[in-house]
């Protein structure tokens, strides 16, 4: 990603592919495109600033640049299965750089998703993953 500026859409989009599938069709094998906050996701990351898509990438894969690769998004589940629902620290959008993978909760709202996920992203980065939660 560009440091200033960017391309807009288009810079937007590369984030969405390097997701997994072209537009964010085929995100996850555990999501299917028309999940809400999958939406909640492309959208964001369409509408980020280039800082914050660097940041995004790094809290993801580590790296602040689009790398070969697809990059997981997989829900944050109970031990039976449950989608649970953002309503605490247990529940905060995490990642695992070395698989790939975003877990993320449900979401209510594209407001909430977005106030919830880039503090988090914006933290971890400032913080380099050794960041906890504070509300």
């Amino acid at each position: 990603f560009l440091s200033a500026g960017g391309k807009g859409a288009a810079e937007a989009l590369v984030a969405v592919a390097a997701i997994g599938g072209e537009g964010g069709a085929a995100l996850s094998r555990r999501f299917g495109h028309s999940s809400p906050t999958v939406g909640y996701l492309v959208k964001a990351l369409l509408q980020a600033t280039p800082t914050q898509r660097r940041q995004f990438l790094s809290f993801v894969t580590s790296v602040p640049i689009v790398t070969p690769g697809q990059i997981e998004v997989v829900p944050v589940v109970n031990p039976s299965g449950d989608f649970l629902p953002m309503s605490d620290p247990c529940c905060l959008p995490r990642a695992n750089t070395c698989a790939r993978r975003l877990y993320l909760p449900k979401f209510e709202s594209y407001e909430s998703f977005c106030q919830v996920l880039w503090a988090v992203v914006r933290e971890e980065c400032r913080f380099k993953g050794f960041y906890e939660w504070r509300g």
